[in-house]
């Protein structure tokens, strides 16, 4: 009987730790509407990873510029990652988001949650957005 439990624990462990991953660093968005993920499998957190569309030379030093320009501060960089914070302008509440560059497949996966509340009235979502059309 403990041996059932133990293999169903195990099993049920691996599935969550692996959904959203595909060779990725990005994690799972919590059930909340303040996340939205290029990994997600929720519709209403799912957002479209950035495609590059122009040349793969310059394209995290554009990266970093644009996140830059909406107020991001780089927080880590390792190589093709980047994680970001955001301060609210009015309360200072922060979010934290992820871009993992993926040349092979051209484009940029995102993750963008805010670090506390249970709503963001869309700025995760925006700001990403933002950062998309800068590029």
């Amino acid at each position: 009987m403990n041996k059932k439990l133990i293999i169903i624990f195990v099993i049920s462990f691996s599935i969550l730790l692996a959904e959203g991953n595909d060779n990725t660093m990005l994690k799972v968005c919590p059930n909340s509407p303040n996340c939205v993920s290029s990994h997600s499998r929720d519709t209403r957190q799912y957002i479209e990873p950035i495609t590059i569309d122009n040349s793969l030379i310059d394209i995290k030093e554009r990266l970093v510029k644009a996140i830059e320009k909406v107020g991001g501060k780089i927080s880590e960089n390792n190589g093709d990652f980047l994680k970001v914070s955001f301060k609210s302008k009015i309360f200072g509440f922060e979010d934290i988001a992820f871009f993992e560059i993926k040349r092979e497949k051209k484009i940029i996966d995102v993750r963008s949650a805010a670090e506390t509340g249970w709503y963001d009235f869309g700025m995760n979502r925006k700001r990403i957005e933002k950062i998309r059309n800068s590029l």
